[in-house]
């Protein structure tokens, strides 16, 4: 295999580290993230990537990496020269792999090979060489495994969906990390995206969805405000009506009350 390491580096948890849109036209890239999580594009896709994910940026590929503030990511980076090889892997490959169960093995070659060109040893290049010989039959091996994992959707239409999927179970007491495992990505990338098109957090639309809902029930009937809580998911009514009067800036009585006086239910 005629392949050429060169360069190799790592960052190491960086909360503000990002390397904005850039190609490389003679060489390839591969990334593999070892802590944290961030959001990349590559080629125009938006990914949210993590640790244990495999990025391949073939030559020529505009691509950008932005860590996560709260989880920054850890990583390690190397250049390949594959004059042989017109790409890495082909242009409808997915090019963020999951390296799942071989997450120790891709692990450990690039700390071998992070390890022989630092150190340059006695046939350091020999050893880089084959490390790295190996390591691309990994890419290949890992691209086969992981043709079933779909790219992300825009973000836009992610959106909606997330929106759609809260406004199904809006009565779960859903945590960021209950979305994110439900559409297979990063809270980081789930909350990004959210925001971005809504202008507010997932969970505090939950909770605004909630007390829609619970202005509906107040009005439309003569429920007790203790069963309202319980059909919204609040065992303590008390709690409930601290929610309502934060965010309605009346309890849920005087809300009632007040409606009421300009609403006749038949």
């Amino acid at each position: 295999m005629n392949v050429t390491l060169h360069y190799i580096g790592k960052v190491l948890e960086r909360p503000d580290w990002n390397f904005p849109t850039h190609q490389h036209g003679h060489f390839s890239e591969l990334i593999f993230v070892t802590k944290g999580e961030g959001v990349v594009t590559i080629a125009g896709e938006r990914y949210a990537v993590q640790e244990g994910d495999l990025l391949v940026y073939n030559k020529g590929v505009i691509h950008e990496e932005y860590s996560s503030q709260n989880n920054p990511l850890g990583l390690y980076y190397c250049g390949i020269i594959h004059p042989d090889m017109e790409m890495l892997i082909p242009l409808e490959s997915c090019p963020v792999m999951k390296t799942k169960e071989h997450i120790n093995t891709v692990h450990s070659l690039f700390d071998l090979l992070f390890e022989e060109a630092q150190h340059k040893r006695d046939q350091y290049q020999l050893a880089a060489y084959q490390l790295l010989s190996v390591l691309v039959i990994w890419v290949h091996r890992l691209n086969k495994e992981n043709t079933i994992f779909d790219k992300v959707r825009n973000a836009e239409t992610l959106a909606i969906g997330i929106k759609e999927y809260l406004d199904i179970h809006y009565l779960r007491h859903l945590t960021l990390q209950d979305i994110s495992t439900e559409f297979h990505m990063s809270p980081f990338y789930i909350s990004h995206v959210f925001h971005r098109k809504y202008n507010d957090s997932p969970i505090n639309y939950i909770l605004h969805r909630r007390m829609a809902e619970a202005r509906q029930l107040l009005v439309a009937t003569k429920l007790e405000i203790s069963v309202i809580a319980h059909l919204l998911g609040y065992e303590n009514a008390n709690y409930f009506s601290i929610l309502f009067k934060r965010l309605m800036a009346e309890s849920p009585s005087q809300y009632r009350k007040r409606e009421l006086r300009e609403r006749i239910n038949l």
